[in-house]
Order: structure tokens, then C-alpha cells, then sequence
């Protein structure tokens, strides 16, 4: 594990830890000044204020100049222990919300600087099998909820929890400082070509299912809660540790082949949500729901982390859009927890008609958002290779070779077949997807798919962009 992973783990971990941490906190001073229905109302207010923070930190760091920005960091630490310190004497109802309030635009205005600097650690490797950003982000937020547990069950003294919080998010505004530092002086990565119609109507797409997913698992949160309030059982803090193990396992599955099937998980997870929101809602086993719950939980926060920071490379402002997945959860969070609750206490028949439809349109737009996302990444790999193409012509204008005879000398160094050679000059001349390269071979898709892999494995490379990398740098070599 090199150290730029280490220190994002770190940096992302201790947000995930002091955000949550504030919350429970805040929420816990809350009571002291109003009754259960104002504690939710307050909670609402401080996580929309935290989604005010997440959008301002793009804007002001395109206008603020560099000198007022470290200013601004500086002081930072200092005006959360004074907010904290407002929180804990819980002098008033107004008073208090007004310092959570503030509290949460600080910390959204770190999250969503800290989503883009762990993104940029990840930048230059996006595209490669080495990309450990979503296991990452999994480390991050099982080391996170690791810290909240040991801050609630194994310190005694509410003075020394809140201290231990603002340590840690002294020592996260130290590691961000730093890392935007380096960035700064490194300058901006984008290692995909810049947003187009097609990127955007991707992220608008990734916007639209996390928010129908916030209020799947804001139902099923909503069902487990009512039962603990209930007395019908206590659920404890135990089982947030299953939360840690499933946001950590999530992370390790959706790296596998460049985030390939991270779609297709979340989408079995929420198969299985919804169905446990229709077992409960008829009178199902509770502690169903909960081991769903904690194990979903993991895996969505991790999808919409780390799907949102791989999009920031495709767009223009990447500031914006790699933290946006936590602004976005947060909003949905508080506009859906009144429907959600509705929905809970309206007949099931009504509960499980609602849950399907959802679960129906969440699906189709997953689908369509995987179409999007595959024509995005196909256009970036075109581009990218019409660069290097343009590089090797110039080499070509002045070989002695043609491009015909150094590919018949490819073909004979690594032996490939003439379908092989057929597809390679194919592919090397056409910006057709597979179906329409497909369809000019006269050959399934299957098929090519198969001369593909035969190429790869011949050539020790990856997928089709890998290939024709390696193709155009041999070239220039000869």
C-alpha cells in the first residue's frame, strides 16, 4: 500500500468519523432543549446546512485567493471547538442549532475538499488495474465507523468524546492542508477527457438513483428504528461494527476490473432491501431487517462515494462532483424521512405497492445510467487513442515502413491469426462500438470478444484500449 493511500484513508476515515460523531453528539444535546420531534427537525437543519457546505467548497476555491484559503483553513480548527463548545453548555434551543448549523457547513465544506484530494491521489491511475480508489473509500469509512464506536463505547466522559473529536478533525485539517498543497502546486488532474453531453447526462442519471436509493434504505433505516423505539427490541452499537465490515467489503468488490460490476452489486443489494422492507412491513423477522440494513448501508455509501469521484474525472468542475455523492444522500436523506415514515405507517399493501415501483424505476435508470456510463468511457478511450494515433503518424510520415507491413510484423512477432489481424486493423480505424465493429466483420459479438481476449492474452494486456496502447507505443519503437 503506498503512502498517498495510507494518508487518504487517514484523511477520508477521520471525516467519516467526526461528521458522524457531531451528529450523534449534536443530537444527544439537542434533547436536553426540545422534544423528540425537534431533535429530528434540528437534524435535518444541520444535515442541510452540511449539503450547503459540500456545494460552496468548489466556488470558493475557484474565488478565493490562496492566502485567504489558508487563512480560512487556519482558523477552521479553532471555530469548530468553539461550535462544539456551544453544543455541549445546550444553552437554548436556538442557540444550539445555531451552532450546529455552522458546525455542519464547516464540515461539509472539508468533506467535500477531502473527496477531491483522495480523488486526485487516484487520478493518474483511474483508467489501470493499480486504482485502489474504491477500496479506499472502504477503508476509509470502516476506519471511520471503527473510531465512532471506540469514541462511544469505550470513553465514559462526554467531555473527553467531544475532545477526542476535535483532535481528530484538527489532525484531518492537517492532512488536508497538505495534500491541497501538493495539488495545488501539481495542478488539477483529469485524466479523462472533460465532460460532454454524455458525461453529464451520466452524472444527472447517478444523481436521480441515489436519491431513489437514499429513500429505499431510508425506509428500511426508518422500519429498524421504529421497533428499537418501540422497545421491541435494542439494537445497541454492536451492530454498526457489521456496518464497517460491509462498507469494507464493498470496497474491495467494486475495484474488481475497474469498477465493472459495481452497478450490477449495488443493484442485488437493493434487490434485497426492497424485499426486506416487504417482509418487515408484513410482519417479518426484525433481526432480518437489521443484518440488511447495517450490510446495505455499507455497500451504498461506498457506491455513491466512490461512483461520484470516478465521474469528477470525466467533468469540467471535478471540485463539485467529487464529494457531491454525500451531498446528495444528505439532501434525500432529509426531503424523504417524513415520506418514508408516511409510507411505514400507511397500510402494507400500500408500503409494498410503493417500495416495488421504486425498486422498478431505480432499476431502469441503473440500466440506463450503465449504457450512459459505458458510451462515456468508450468516447474517453477513443479520444485518448486518437491522441496517440496522431502521434504515431508524424513517426509514420518519415518511416520507412507502412502502417500495413508493421502490422503484418506485429502480427508475425505476436502471432496472431488473420481474423486477429482483421479485428486489430478494425478496431485501429473505427470508432464503432462493439456491436457495429461487430457488424462490419460480419462476426457476433461473441466472437470478437473472443479474438479480443485471444489478442490480450498474446500480448500481456488489458481490455481493448490496452491492446491499442500497446500497439501504437510498439510502433513507435520500430
Amino acid at each position: 500500500m503506498k503512502k498517498g493511500t495510507v494518508k487518504s484513508i487517514l484523511m477520508l476515515g477521520i471525516f467519516y468519523f467526526v461528521f458522524l460523531g457531531a451528529e450523534y453528539y449534536f443530537d444527544n444535546m439537542m434533547a436536553f432543549v426540545t422534544d423528540a420531534d425537534g431533535v429530528v427537525l434540528a437534524q435535518n437543519y444541520i444535515l442541510g446546512s452540511s449539503v450547503l457546505g459540500f456545494l460552496l467548497y468548489a466556488p470558493m476555491e475557484k474565488m478565493l485567493p490562496a492566502k485567504i484559503k489558508q487563512l480560512f483553513w487556519s482558523m477552521s480548527s479553532a471555530a469548530v471547538i468553539l461550535m462544539f463548545f456551544f453544543i455541549r453548555i445546550h444553552s437554548g434551543y436556538g442557540h444550539t442549532l445555531r451552532a450546529g448549523l455552522f458546525l455542519f457547513l464547516l464540515l461539509g465544506y472539508f468533506g467535500s475538499g477531502v473527496h477531491y484530494l483522495v480523488a486526485q491521489t487516484f487520478a493518474t491511475e483511474i483508467e489501470t488495474e493499480k486504482s485502489h480508489l474504491a477500496r479506499t473509500v472502504g477503508c476509509a469509512y470502516a476506519f471511520g465507523i471503527l473510531l465512532q464506536f471506540i469514541n462511544n463505547n469505550c470513553i465514559s466522559s462526554v467531555a473527553v468524546q467531544v475532545i477526542f473529536l476535535c483532535l481528530a478533525f484538527a489532525v484531518m485539517e492537517g492532512l488536508f492542508m497538505v495534500k491541497a498543497q501538493q495539488v495545488g502546486a501539481q495542478g488539477e488532474t483529469h485524466p479523462l477527457i472533460e465532460a460532454d453531453g454524455v458525461a453529464r447526462k451520466t452524472g444527472m442519471l447517478l444523481i436521480f438513483i441515489v436519491a431513489l436509493m437514499t429513500f429505499i434504505f431510508a425506509t428500511l433505516d426508518n422500519a429498524v428504528t421504529l421497533v428499537h423505539a418501540g422497545g421491541g427490541a435494542d439494537i445497541g452499537q454492536w451492530p454498526r461494527l457489521l456496518l464497517a465490515c460491509s462498507g469494507l467489503l464493498a470496497g474491495f468488490l467494486y475495484d474488481i476490473k475497474k469498477g465493472a460490476y459495481q452497478n450490477i452489486i449495488m443493484y442485488c443489494v437493493m434487490m434485497l432491501s426492497t424485499i426486506c422492507v416487504v417482509v418487515i412491513t408484513c410482519g417479518g423477522p426484525f433481526i432480518l431487517g437489521l443484518v440488511v440494513f447495517y450490510l446495505s448501508a455499507g455497500f451504498f455509501s461506498i457506491y455513491f462515494a466512490s461512483s461520484f469521484m470516478r465521474l469528477s474525472y470525466a467533468m469540467k468542475e471535478g471540485k463539485l462532483w467529487a464529494g457531491l455523492g454525500r451531498a446528495v444522500n444528505n439532501l434525500c436523506a432529509v426531503g424523504t424521512a417524513s415520506m418514508s415514515l408516511a409510507l411505514l405507517h400507511s397500510p402494507s399493501y400500500v408500503t409494498i405497492v410503493i417500495a416495488l415501483v421504486l425498486f422498478a424505476i431505480t432499476s431502469v435508470l441503473i440500466f440506463v445510467y450503465q449504457r450512459y456510463g459505458d458510451q462515456m468511457r468508450w468516447k474517453q478511450e477513443n479520444a485518448i487513442l486518437s491522441q496517440e494515433a496522431e502521434k504515431t503518424e508524424k513517426i509514420l510520415e518519415t518511416h520507412k515502413k507502412s502502417e500495413e507491413e508493421l502490422l503484418a510484423l506485429f502480427a508475425q512477432e505476436f502471432s496472431l491469426t488473420p481474423r486477429e489481424v482483421e479485428v486489430l486493423a478494425c478496431m485501429l480505424h473505427s470508432e464503432d462500438n462493439v456491436t457495429e465493429m461487430a457488424t462490419r466483420l460480419a462476426i457476433s459479438r461473441a466472437a470478437l470478444y473472443r479474438h479480443l481476449s485471444n489478442m490480450n492474452e498474446k500480448t500481456n494486456t488489458k481490455a481493448r484500449i490496452g491492446l491499442l496502447q500497446f500497439y501504437y507505443a510498439w510502433m513507435q519503437e520500430k
